[in-house]
Order: structure tokens, then sequence, then C-alpha cells
């Protein structure tokens, strides 16, 4: 059964279909209807109906804008306008919004249950295409050829010579115009079970299957829609290279990566979780940007899974350089990006026995291990960490009085542990500093109508994503609640203390229009501006 919200701001129009439709019969739910679209939009994130159908003439926000708003956040929600105005200019802006129907105004009960019938029949296709793992087994003997897949890793990994990489995107067909560049990798997350999906018997068939069919998801958003290039990496993550303006480029990938996992969780049953990395200028770049994504996508385990982890959220600083390391360095770095001390210990473990039962030479071992706390030093100060309170004065006087290789691995583990304790706090309070820092922002321009979510954090310099995730954690609170809360309160002041009129007191508190004011402040206080006032004078507690 498919979830319906119905928002239109005539009662008689409104409370006639939901009285006369047969919504079951239908195969649909009412999630919800509404009088108005800024009430809509506040329930829309958390709704996310399979179907939105709207009047266009409305107070606050009109459908127009309401069905804009609904395909940002949304991609999935078919949209159904109806109205009595028969202008071609609605049709028209109706039409570039991907708006499913246009109905007119006055609507026949009986032809408005065959209209969702139809409508329901196109979901029960869209959902059948994805959900059917025979289809997508077809779709798998189709894939793109293997050569242009390595070609994009290749991309990704290594500098090409400009007249090769041009000539192979035009082999390709890929265009990639810039002028800026983001990459992604994205994985699903372990300890999912490949039946819960399909229902197939065989376990590893369905897993291969699985990965095709988030790989073809991201395919249609990222490649399809929007002009990226979309590859399976050989150890079966997805990596994504995306193109766009250099002020919106990042705001975008966040976006389409939210889009993609939420698709792929309601589709297939699975989450994931995506690295992004710090977007760049020029294609010989890129290869940092996809080694950033992977760095970001290895905070998983510190971070949780079911995420989208911006580098630039997660390491502070320049961006990361691109030395190459020994194997067993570049495994210890990721265990201590991770934060897993117990992993620290074990690749410690077997690299140093490796080193004993070859019968190394103590300086090729000293030697080694050099390059390591100086690689390690560099990564400590990329993150914004001072290396004297991780370090010590002198680690290399440290190192060379040790004598046998378990005092080095002693000693290499405590300062391994130094590290994820040193980082993990910093992280913490550097993250409160900048809730904090949200939350004096937020004080200071809560008047202005215009306050948004991503105003807030372009003055902290962080993601839409990461920071409602923190935001809501610090507060207790998401934004739009913690916004209306803080002006609720001033008003509430503003009533008890002064004898503003209560249009003069909206305007204080980042309200214009008086009429929402009053809906939004009797829906938190269960009064209206006036009962309020008067309790308050009355000296009642309120």
């Amino acid at each position: 059964m498919y979830s319906l919200m119905l928002v239109d701001d005539e009662d008689e129009v409104r409370e006639g279909i939901m009285e006369k439709t047969d919504w079951a019969a239908c195969g649909f739910r009412l999630a919800g209807a509404y009088e108005n679209g800024r009430d809509a939009a506040e329930a829309l994130e958390a709704l996310r109906p399979d179907v939105l159908i709207t009047d266009i003439c409305m107070p606050f926000m009109d459908g127009l804008e309401l069905s804009r708003y609904a395909a940002e956040i949304s991609r999935d929600t078919k949209i159904v306008i109806i109205t009595g105005y028969e202008e071609f200019d609605y049709a028209k802006e109706a039409i570039k919004l991907r708006v499913n129907e246009y109905l007119l105004k006055p609507i026949n009960a009986r032809e408005f249950m065959a209209f969702l019938g139809r409508l329901k029949t196109e979901l029960d296709e869209q959902r059948a295409s994805r959900e059917n793992l025979s289809v997508i087994r077809q779709q798998l003997n189709q894939s793109l050829p293997l050569l242009k897949e390595r070609f994009l890793e290749r991309l990704s990994a290594s500098v090409m010579k400009k007249e090769e990489l041009h000539r192979k995107l035009e082999y390709f067909g890929l265009t990639l115009p810039g002028p800026a560049f983001v990459s992604m990798v994205a994985d699903i997350d372990p300890r999912q079970n490949p039946q819960a999906a399909g229902g197939a018997a065989d376990a590893g068939s369905d897993l291969e299957l699985l990965h095709f069919a988030v790989f073809n998801i991201f395919q249609e958003i990222f490649e399809k829609e929007n002009g990226g290039a979309v590859f399976r990496t050989r150890d079966d993550r997805i990596g994504v290279l995306l193109c766009g303006l250099p002020e919106s480029i990042g705001p975008l990938a966040q976006n389409l990566a939210a889009h993609a996992a939420h698709s792929v969780e309601k589709y297939l049953k699975l989450t994931l979780t995506i690295g992004i990395g710090r977007h760049c200028t020029a294609l010989p770049q890129v290869p940092r940007s996809f080694r950033e994504a992977g760095s970001a996508l290895d905070y998983r385990l510190l971070l949780g899974s079911n995420r989208i982890l911006c580098i630039s959220d997660l390491e502070q600083g320049t961006s990361l350089h691109s030395m190459e390391y020994l194997e067993w360095e570049k495994k210890l770095l990721s265990a201590l990006k991770m934060g897993k001390g117990s992993q620290v210990s074990s690749v410690l473990s077997a690299w140093l026995e490796e080193w004993r039962s070859a019968g190394l030479p103590v300086e090729k071992c000293y030697g080694m291990l050099y390059k390591f706390v100086v690689a390690l030093m560099n990564w400590v100060a990329e993150t914004g960490c001072g290396e004297a309170e991780v370090f010590g004065e002198d680690p290399f006087r440290e190192m060379r009085a040790l004598r046998t290789l378990d005092q080095l691995k002693q000693w290499l583990e405590g300062l391994c542990h130094r590290v994820i304790c040193t980082l993990g706090e910093r992280r913490s309070l550097a993250t409160q500093s900048q809730m904090h820092l949200a939350e004096a922002y937020i004080k200071e321009h809560y008047v202005s109508e215009s306050l948004s979510l991503q105003q807030v954090c372009d003055h902290i310099y962080m993601s839409a994503s990461y920071f409602s995730a923190c935001f809501k954690q610090h507060t207790g609170l998401t934004f739009v609640e913690y916004l209306t809360r803080l002006r609720i309160d001033k008003a509430k002041e503003l009533l008890a203390a002064t004898a503003l009129k209560a249009y003069d007191i909206a305007s204080r508190v980042g309200y214009p229009d008086p009429q929402y004011f009053s809906v939004i402040f009797k829906r938190h206080t269960g009064r209206t501006p006036k009962e309020f006032r008067l309790l308050a004078a009355a000296g009642e507690t309120i």
C-alpha cells in the first residue's frame, strides 16, 4: 500500500476527497492532509510520501513552490497538481517540475479513484522493475564494458596524459565538462542479509545481484540524470565522479548521495555508507579527491554506518598528501583513522613478527619505523592537532633507546593509542565548539525570515548532512524545531512584557505573515497570541 499526502486550503474540497475516496481499495494510505503548503513542507521530509496531491493557489506557500521543494528532498515522490485554474503558464511550470498529472476542479469522485488506480499501476511497475531480481539479472548480463570501468578506476587512481585522457573520454562517451569535480566512494554496510531484499535461496548469487542493483541506482541518479560517471571498483565498492560549479558542487554531491542512499534502502532494504572527497578544479587532481573519499569512508567504523561522510568534516587542515606508503603503513594509518586500537595492535604484531622471521637487521627495522613515525606525524598535523601533545619532545630519541622488537612494538602501541585518544577528544571538542557557534548565529539572525540551514552551515564551514546529525545530538532538536522554539519563546517574552501589536511581534521574531505567526504560535503553545497576553496580564502561570 502506497502513502499519499493531500494539500488543499479549501476545507470542502479537501474533506470531500478524504471522505469520498476509498483509499484502501485504490491501494493507498492517506498519510496526512494539510490546509497550506508550509505545513505540508514541514511534514514532507519525515513522511516522504509516495504521492503528493496539492492545490496550486494556497496561502503561505503555493502548490508549485511545494512541488519544487518536494522534488528536491525526495526524488521518488510523484506529484499531482489539482486546481481550478487552466492557465497554460501554470501547466508549463508544473511540467518543468516533473509533475505527473494536472487535474482540474471540480473533481469527480469516480474519475479520481480511477486516476488513483492508474497511478498505483505505474507505482507497481516502477517498484517491480527495481525489486525484481530476475530483471536485475538481465541487466547484469548487459552491463557496461569492463574496459570503461577499468578506465574510470585508473582515472580515479593515477594521473593520465592529457591526450590519452581526452581520447578515452570521447571513446567511452563521457563528457565530464567540470569546471569543478568531486569524488565519492560508496560501500554496502556489512552484516546485512542478502535474502532480505530478494528472497532468493542462493545468498552468494543474491549478493552479486544486489551489488549490481545498487550500481544501477547510482548510475541512474549520478550518470543519467546529472552527467557524472559511475563505476564499480575491484573491491566491490562504487566510485562516482560528479561535475558542477565550484560554489555548489559540495551541497549537490551531498544531496544526491542522500537520494541514492534513500533509494537503496527503500527498494533493496540495504544501507550504504558514502565517503565524499574535497572538490578539485582539474581532472589531473581527481585521484586526490578519490583518495580523500576513500579516507572518509574509512571513518565508518569510528562514526557508524549508514552515513554520508565528508572528508572536510572529519579532517581539518590541508588536503591529504599523496605520498606512497608501504602496505603495512597503509593498514596502520587506516586502523588509526577508524579509531580501532585492537586492529592497530594486530597489524603491528603481524608485521613485526614478519621482520623477526625474516631476520631483518636492527638498523633496517629502525629505518622503516622512522618512515612510519614521520608519516604518522604528517597525518596528525593535517588533522590540525599539535604534534607535541601526542609525540612528546623527541620521539626518535625514545625509539633509539629501545633494543628489541617487543620493546618497539610496546612503544608504538602506546604512541598509536595516544593518537587515537587525542584526536577523538579533539574532534569531539571541535564539534561542540561548532555547535555553540551555530547556536549563537541562529540567536543573532532568527529575526530574518530567510535564515536557512544551509546559511548556518556556510557560516561554520560544515556540510548540511553532518551538521544536521551533530546539531540534533547537541540540542535534541532539528534545525527547524530549534529555530521555531526560539522564535516562539521570544514572541512570548514580547507578548508578556510589551504592548506591541501581534503583527509587530511577528515581524520581530522572523514571521512577516501575522496570520501564519498566529497559526504557529497556537500550535506550539495551545493559545492564540491574544489569549496568551491576557493570561500573562492576569498573572496566571503559562
